[in-house]
């Protein structure tokens, strides 16, 4: 009677600052994607449909990375949104118009405050390669949203003068 193969043995867990990396940046994702889906839907400004397309694209691609290199240390992404986070997606959720739009923009404008040095720190600091390199490609990702987010407000401030 052969013996049966020895298991494989266990993926390493991450480092604990990058265990904690992949948890913020995963819920990150999680919030970006269900808001950007609620703006795509929602909103009647084709510039902030197509902002929230790209932006819910792009986390989605992330995320799809992120799992790729959880699955290699043995652990699961988050996918849920905390109690904050679902307070915020319950509150567009009853917007309409110019005020969806406004209190949209101006939560990727923060969230993407928020995110980019994380994801600076990361590609600096984090002991995985690979996760290293997701921090380093991702953060000019983010960086690109938030000049995105802040050129639609500047250009909003800019029309609406003209209107008044």
């Amino acid at each position: 009677q052969p013996n049966p193969p020895p298991a494989p043995p266990p993926p390493p867990p991450f480092a604990e600052a990058d265990a904690d990396f992949v948890g913020k940046a995963a819920h990150i994702d999680a919030f970006e994607i269900a808001i950007s889906q609620l703006a795509a839907s929602q909103s009647a400004n084709p510039k902030i449909k197509s902002y929230a397309t790209r932006t819910g694209t792009d986390h989605t691609a992330n995320r799809d990375r992120l799992g790729t290199i959880a699955d290699q240390h043995g652990a699961t992404l988050p996918t849920g949104l905390t109690s904050d986070e679902n307070d915020v997606l319950n509150r567009l959720k009853t917007e309409k118009g110019r005020a969806f739009d406004h209190d949209f923009i101006h939560i990727q404008i923060e969230g993407h405050r928020e995110a980019l040095p994380l994801f600076q720190t990361a590609a600096q600091n984090a002991t995985d390669p690979a996760l290293k390199s997701y921090a380093a490609d991702t953060a000019p990702v983010i960086q690109s949203h938030l000049d995105m987010a802040t050129a639609l407000v500047q250009h909003k401030r800019h029309h609406d003068r003209h209107h008044h």
